[in-house]
C-alpha cells in the first residue's frame, strides 16, 4: 500500500476516535439534550415536619462535579446548604448553618422570595447570602453574608446590612434578597454584589416612601461591605417618564356608596408626579455582570402614594463597580407587567454582548392569577430593548400560568431558562418545572421541556391554607449541562394515603404534608460522578490506541498481501510462464 494512503487511514482513525470522545450526549434521532432521572437531594432527612424551599444552586466553575444549593427549611425558619461532589448523583445536607446567633431566622414569607443565593469565588471560596431576623425584628429584617473556605462545612458570617442600626423614618426592612453575583476577574480580591429590596416601614401614606433595589457591595472578598447603594438610577429624573406612569392608569369606577378622599395639601399623595414617589416593587429584581465588570439591575417600577398604578420594567447600569447608576425604561408602563423580572448577560449577539430580561407577563393585563413568560433583549448595553415576546410554546388560549422564571448562562454562552408551569395541572392546584435554552443569544429558543417527572401537588406543603410558592425553581449552567432543582411534595402522604403532617406546626400559614428538594440535569454531554475525568481520559486513550492499532494491523495485512502478490507475479515473470 502506498505510504500516503496509510497515513490517510491513520489520520481518519484518529479523527474518528476524537469525534467519539467529544460526541454530545444527545438523542440521536432528535439531537436534543437528555434529562437525568430526578434525585431526592434531601432524602436523608426523615423528619415528618420537613418543608424545604427550592434551592438556589451554584456549580463550581473549576469542577462541575461539585454543586451546592442554599435553601430555607420553612418550619424551622433556618437556612442551610446541600452539597454534591459527584455531579448531582448523591447529596449531603450539611450540619453547619450560615446564621448569626443573634438573628437566627432567615425565612422571608410569604410569596416569591429568593432564599439563600449561593456563588463561587476565587480559590474555591463559597459565598451565601440571605435574610436575618429574630422575634423582635421581624419587620426590620437584615441581610447577612456567609463565606466558607471548606465547601460549606464551616462558615464565617457577617452582616452585609444590619437593619437594627436604623430607626424612625429611616427604619429599614431589607427583604427579599433576590440575587448575588461575584466579580472574580477585577482587582486582587473578589467583588461581591448582593441585591435586595429596601423598604421604609415607618413611612406610610400619604407620605409613604417607595421601595428601592439596593446593593450591598464588598470589595475585599467579603471581609467588609460598603454602605448600601440604590440602583434606581436616573430614569425617574425624566418628568416624561413619571407622567407616563401616571397617565397609563386605568380609571376605576367607584362602587356604590364609595367616596373619594382628597390627599392632604403638601403631602406626596397630593403631588403624584413628585420624584420621591417613584421606586421599585418588592418582588424579583434581576442582577448580572458582563465581561468588563459592568453591573446591571432590572426591576419593576412602583409609584408610592398613588393607587392603581401600572408597572414598567427599568434596567440600571453601573460602569464604576456599583458606585453610580444610570437607568432606562426597557418595557413601558402597562398592567401586563406583573412581577419577578430576572436578568442575564451573554457574550455574543453584539459588540457589548446581549442583555436579557424575562418576567411574569400578564396579557391581557386584567387577568388575575395568570402570567406568561415575557422576554426582551438588548445588544447595546441596555440603551434600547427588543419588542416583548412570549417564550411559552403551549396554546396561549389555554391560559396556563408560568411563574417565577430564572435565567442562567453557561461559559459557552448558552442561555438557560426555568420556570413553574401549570400546563399539566389536572385541576388539583399543581405545577411542574419547565426549561428552555437559547444558543444564539436569545434570537431563537428550544421547545419548552418538562423537567419534573411528577406534577407537584400544591395542596400540600407551603401552598396549603392559601400560602404560596416561595421560591423559583433553581438553575445553574455549565457547558455540559443545565442543573435544576425544585421543592416537591410527593412524599406528603404515607402508604395509607393519609397526609403525613395533618396540621400546622410552630408557625401558622403552613399546610399539611412535607416538601423535599429534587434535582435533575439537562445534559448536553454525558456528565456525572460514575467515572472520574482521569479514568475517562485513560479510557479514551485506550480506545484510541486500540482503534489505531486495528487500522495499522489492517494496513499491515493488506500491505503483506499486496507484497506477496507482487512477488508471485515477479517469480512467474522470470520463468516466462504467463507473461506475454
Amino acid at each position: 500500500m502506498h505510504t500516503s494512503y496509510k497515513r490517510r487511514l491513520v489520520a481518519l482513525a484518529a479523527a474518528g476516535v476524537a469525534a467519539m470522545t467529544v460526541m454530545p450526549w444527545a438523542d440521536a434521532a432528535t439531537n436534543t439534550p437528555q434529562l437525568t432521572k430526578p434525585v431526592n437531594a434531601t432524602k436523608a432527612d426523615l423528619n415528618p415536619q420537613r418543608t424545604y424551599s427550592a434551592p438556589m444552586l451554584a456549580v463550581n466553575p473549576d469542577n462541575s462535579d461539585l454543586i451546592v444549593g442554599g435553601f430555607i427549611e420553612f418550619r424551622a425558619r433556618k437556612c442551610g446548604l446541600i452539597r454534591s461532589t459527584d455531579g448531582g448523583t448523591t447529596w449531603k445536607i450539611l450540619e453547619s448553618t450560615p446564621e448569626i446567633k443573634s438573628q437566627p431566622y432567615c425565612l422571608a414569607n410569604n410569596s416569591n422570595i429568593f432564599h439563600a443565593p449561593v456563588a463561587w469565588g476565587r480559590d474555591n471560596a463559597l459565598y451565601l447570602t440571605t435574610h436575618a431576623w429574630d422575634e423582635t425584628t421581624r419587620t426590620q429584617t437584615s441581610v447577612i453574608f456567609a463565606k466558607s473556605t471548606d465547601l460549606g462545612d464551616t462558615w464565617n458570617t457577617i452582616f452585609a446590612r444590619d437593619a437594627r442600626t436604623t430607626s424612625g423614618d429611616n427604619l429599614e426592612n431589607d427583604r427579599p434578597v433576590t440575587g448575588m453575583v461575584v466579580d472574580t476577574k477585577s482587582g486582587s480580591q473578589d467583588t461581591i454584589y448582593i441585591l435586595y429590596r429596601r423598604a421604609y416601614t415607618n413611612r406610610v401614606a400619604p407620605n409613604g416612601a417607595p421601595q428601592e433595589p439596593v446593593l450591598a457591595i464588598s470589595r475585599d472578598g467579603g471581609k467588609t461591605f460598603d454602605e448600601p447603594v440604590s440602583a434606581i438610577g436616573t430614569v425617574y429624573q425624566d418628568a416624561k417618564i413619571r407622567d407616563l406612569g401616571l397617565t397609563s392608569r386605568t380609571t376605576v369606577t367607584l362602587a356604590p356608596g364609595a367616596t373619594t378622599t382628597v390627599p392632604p395639601a403638601g403631602s406626596l399623595a397630593a403631588e403624584p408626579s413628585n420624584i420621591k414617589n417613584f421606586g421599585a416593587s418588592s418582588n424579583g429584581q434581576g442582577l448580572t455582570l458582563d465581561s468588563k465588570g459592568n453591573v446591571y439591575v432590572a426591576y419593576m417600577s412602583e409609584i408610592a402614594n398613588v393607587s392603581g398604578a401600572p408597572r414598567a420594567i427599568m434596567t440600571s447600569k453601573s460602569t464604576d463597580k456599583g458606585k453610580t447608576w444610570t437607568s432606562t425604561m426597557a418595557v413601558p408602563f402597562s398592567y401586563e407587567q406583573a412581577q419577578n423580572v430576572r436578568e442575564a448577560w451573554t457574550p455574543g449577539g453584539g459588540p457589548n454582548g446581549t442583555l436579557h430580561i424575562v418576567w411574569e407577563w400578564r396579557h391581557p393585563g386584567d387577568l388575575a392569577s395568570y402570567a406568561d413568560l415575557g422576554y426582551s433583549r438588548s445588544t447595546d448595553g441596555g440603551a434600547t430593548w427588543s419588542k416583548v415576546k412570549s417564550l411559552a410554546d403551549d396554546d396561549p388560549k389555554a391560559l396556563n400560568g408560568k411563574f417565577l422564571p430564572m435565567l442562567s448562562v453557561a461559559p459557552n454562552g448558552r442561555l438557560d431558562l426555568a420556570w413553574w408551569d401549570t400546563r399539566d395541572d389536572p385541576g388539583i392546584r399543581s405545577n411542574d418545572v419547565y426549561y428552555s435554552f437559547s444558543e444564539d443569544d436569545g434570537v431563537t429558543w428550544s421547545k419548552n421541556t418538562r423537567v419534573s417527572d411528577q406534577t407537584i401537588d400544591r395542596r400540600f406543603g407551603v401552598w396549603g391554607n392559601n400560602f404560596d410558592q416561595n421560591s423559583p425553581p433553581a438553575l445553574a449552567s455549565t457547558n455540559k449541562f443545565a442543573f435544576l432543582g425544585w421543592d416537591d411534595t410527593r412524599y406528603s402522604t404515607g402508604e395509607d394515603g393519609q397526609v403525613v403532617l395533618q396540621s400546622p406546626v410552630g408557625t401558622t400559614g403552613f399546610g399539611g404534608g412535607v416538601q423535599d428538594i429534587f434535582v435533575s440535569a439537562v445534559q448536553f454531554e454525558k456528565v456525572g460522578g460514575s467515572t472520574s475525568k482521569a479514568a475517562q481520559i485513560v479510557l479514551a486513550g485506550v480506545v484510541g490506541l486500540l482503534a489505531v492499532g486495528l487500522i495499522l494491523l489492517g494496513v499491515g495485512m493488506v500491505g503483506r498481501r499486496n507484497a506477496g502478490t507482487a512477488a508471485t507475479a515477479t517469480a512467474k515473470g522470470k520463468t516466462g510462464a504467463v507473461v506475454k
